[in-house]
């Protein structure tokens, strides 16, 4: 149902009985509701807030007395943006074979392969430092990587150091796995 003139003024009055003070207030109303549509991910963010405000307007009467217009209008919103959802039907997936269990538990054991041989690469202080990285569980874990990083400087040092080891290590194990396919 469109939007009658003498609805709007019902609605700008709501804001504020101050005419300039109702006008800023709706496009303040406005800027904050296409916002949070946006960043709901919304593609026609400007239609939902038309549609919000019509419902607003047509339960203006119920909410007369409502000391907080925003709030309200954000409620109305919400409820909006969640109908939206429910319509909204997305593409069906595409269908892809997975592969065979074999052959993808043999590529893996070949990976795992590849890695042991990486690691073996790597100088003894990085392999050691990797390996004391990855290790442990929990509370453990967390004690395990202070003191390393204690000893290399520092937590950032660490997370620098060990990326640079994983990045070395991811480089050459791809480099096996294309070496294995030939």
């Amino acid at each position: 149902m469109p939007l009658t003139p003498e609805a709007f003024g019902r609605f700008l009055h709501w804001l504020s009985a101050d005419d300039r003070q109702a006008a800023s207030q709706y496009l303040s109303v406005r800027k904050k509701l296409v916002r949070f549509f946006v960043h709901k991910g919304c593609e026609d963010p400007d239609a939902l807030f038309d549609e919000t405000v019509d419902i607003v307007v047509g339960k203006i009467e119920e909410c007369i007395d409502c000391t907080n217009p925003l709030g309200y209008c954000y409620g109305v919103a919400r409820n909006v943006w969640r109908k939206h959802m429910r319509e909204f039907k997305p593409t069906e997936p595409i269908e892809v074979d997975p592969p065979s269990l074999p052959q993808a538990g043999q590529e893996k054991e070949q990976e795992f392969r590849c890695l042991d041989r990486c690691v073996d690469k790597l100088s003894p202080e990085d392999r050691e430092i990797v390996t004391q990285y990855h290790q442990n569980h929990g509370r453990s874990k967390i004690d395990a990587r202070k003191t390393l990083a204690g000893d290399l400087g520092g937590p950032n040092a660490l997370r620098v150091r060990v990326c640079r080891i994983r990045k070395t290590l991811r480089s050459c194990v791809v480099n096996c796995m294309k070496q294995s396919l030939n």
